[in-house]
């Protein structure tokens, strides 16, 4: 099984390709296009691998939320990647595949990103035995409720920006700069599957 998983909600996308369980991770350049930089990107992934593009066999791609124009893009080439090769495709929500990298079992997590425009992206997890669960679905709050969306948490992976606005408090486990990345998409992909 050749696995490909690109994530590109965030300024920094990436891609991770996963052979009989070897994987080969790329981080590209936040300053650069996504659309000049993905497909070579994996080309140079699976070479290393000695795969061609025509033997994936799965495609997993990141779903955001996020970067309209990223997802845009990371879509649209995961989409020609699959129909290309014939190959399934799986849709990974972004929060929950960080939720899942992030998490050990019976824990729970709130993720806080910036959605610019004065809001912010939060959700909340919880990892079961059969992978992540939502709390509370993906969604756009206005920026002034930071404190009041960590009130009840005890873990929280938190956008680097965010972090000279929020109230330390006693009980709460911050984590800065966690963004979604497609080693979490791959692995909640090779979950499913």
């Amino acid at each position: 099984m050749l696995l490909v998983a690109l994530e590109s909600s965030t300024r920094s996308p990436s891609i991770a390709v996963s052979l009989d369980g070897e994987v080969r991770t790329k981080a590209l350049d936040g300053d650069r296009p996504h659309a000049s930089d993905l497909l070579p990107c994996l080309k140079e992934l699976l070479f290393s691998l000695g795969k061609s593009p025509r033997e994936i066999t799965h495609v997993a791609v990141g779903t955001g939320p996020g970067s309209y124009t990223g997802l845009r893009v990371g879509i649209a080439t995961a989409q020609g990647l699959a129909r290309a090769a014939d190959a399934e495709l799986t849709g990974v929500p972004s929060l929950e595949a960080l939720a899942h990298h992030a998490l050990s079992l019976e824990e729970h997590v709130d993720i806080v990103l910036d959605a610019r425009g004065g809001g912010l992206y939060h959700a909340r997890y919880e990892r079961t035995s059969s992978g992540v669960s939502p709390l509370v679905a993906p969604r756009v709050v206005p920026s002034e409720e930071l404190d009041q969306l960590l009130k009840d948490s005890r873990l929280a992976l938190v956008d680097q920006s965010l972090e000279p606005r929020i109230t330390a408090r006693e009980g709460l486990q911050l984590k800065f700069g966690a963004t979604p990345d497609a080693t979490s998409v791959l692995a909640i992909a090779q979950h499913q599957l």
